[in-house]
């Protein structure tokens, strides 16, 4: 593992308040960097995104086999409220062209993102920790995200 891969991961640990699956972060530990390029294929496997505010990073998304096999977005405490977990899961659905996720019921903050940006939820199941949880998905072509409960939850 790289040094960056490693600070990645630190940061994702330090500011993910252990609402990260050890699933989740491991896909992302044992990443293959060819699944970041598409080559021939219309989307790549997996995305990394990352955000910069001031030149320190301010956020960080990651997604494997359309958030399948992992996805989660951190966000620095201090960025947060500022539209920085929108554009990362923007980044993630626009990569990939679909995308999954599951968010445990009681992350109010996380469930109000995905919904905002057109995210469905399809399914309830028991997360990894027992905690209901909810699957979401969103494709590139779904309808364009609702915004007309934008103020309702906010991130």
């Amino acid at each position: 593992m790289a040094v960056g891969e490693k600070r990645l991961l630190g940061f994702a640990v330090r500011f993910g308040e252990k609402r990260l699956t050890v699933a989740a972060l491991h896909a992302l530990r044992m990443l293959d960097p060819n699944m970041l390029d598409a080559k021939d294929a219309a989307h790549p496997r997996a995305v990394v995104a990352l955000a910069r505010r001031g030149g320190r990073l301010a956020g960080l998304a990651f997604a494997a086999d359309a958030g399948k096999r992992g996805c989660f977005i951190v966000v620095h405490p201090e960025a947060r409220n500022g539209g920085v977990g929108s554009a990362l899961l923007r980044a993630m659905i626009d990569r990939l062209g679909e995308l999954t996720c599951n968010v445990a019921t009681d992350n109010v903050p996380s469930m109000a993102l995905c919904f905002r940006l057109g995210l469905t939820a399809v399914s309830m199941h028991t997360g990894p920790t027992g905690k209901p949880t909810l699957r979401f998905e969103r494709r590139i072509n779904d309808d364009a995200a609702c915004t007309r409960n934008i103020n309702a939850l906010y991130e």
